[in-house]
């Protein structure tokens, strides 16, 4: 008899239909930006071979802000978390899915390379972590496969002693500052990103004012203490 069942004593009951498995929902009782950001249910049918993973990769250069989020991740029940501050090696990371990937914009272009390399190797969610709402990297990072960008500022115990502007540096000053702190010269580092040297010189300026100082090494040390770049 479809649709109903015979009990011992010959009362007829409707059979409930069967709950539908919710396993590769992402948890939202406690959401927060991240969780409520990619936490798109899987419609029936489709194929999810991320969902035979579970957990988050994290992925940052700042090690203190890595361990935080990973403690937020973890309490809303996205766990266990995997963190990585070198995405060289992407192409071996992306072989051992987890159920979403977060991967931050302060790795400059090499973020923009690691999130398309993730969604061409099949992950299903991949966000972009960003330190400020500028547009661009957020733009690049969609372009790229990213299935949602979160802005969040990370925090730092040694934030009161470092100029605000540290925390509003662009994916591309941060990449100036880290070819600075590698000794490379405004030409270098215009030949590698397709600058000229005047542009180059331009976006120091304007981390200069940022952070309040024109001096190269110590934008690199301030970059360095709050955790911009390692």
């Amino acid at each position: 008899m479809t649709g109903s069942a015979v009990g011992a004593h010959g009362a007829t009951a409707e059979r409930r239909p069967e709950a539908d498995s919710r396993s590769d929902e992402l948890p939202a009782q406690r959401a927060s930006g991240v969780a409520s950001a990619v936490a798109s249910p899987v419609r029936p049918g489709e194929p999810d071979d991320a969902s035979q993973a579970g957990g988050v990769l994290l992925m940052d250069t700042d090690q203190a802000a890595l361990m935080s989020l990973s403690d937020e991740l973890a309490a809303v029940g996205l766990g266990p978390v995997r963190v990585a501050t070198n995405i060289d090696d992407i192409e071996e990371i992306a072989r051992h899915q987890s159920r979403l990937a977060v991967v931050s914009l302060r790795f400059g272009s090499r973020a923009i390379a690691a999130i398309q390399t993730l969604r061409l190797g099949g992950w299903r969610r991949v966000l972009a972590l960003a330190a400020t709402a500028e547009p661009e990297p957020a733009i690049d990072a969609m372009a790229a496969g990213a299935t949602g960008v979160v802005v969040a500022r990370r925090a730092n115990p040694t934030s009161g002693q470092l100029p605000a502007g540290v925390h509003d540096l662009s994916a591309r000053e941060v990449e100036v500052i880290r070819m600075v702190a590698d000794g490379r010269s405004n030409k270098w580092i215009g030949d590698q990103l397709d600058l000229s040297a005047l542009t180059v010189k331009s976006h120091l300026a304007r981390i200069g004012r940022k952070l309040g100082t024109g001096d190269r090494a110590h934008i690199v040390a301030l970059a360095l203490r709050a955790g911009v770049i390692t």
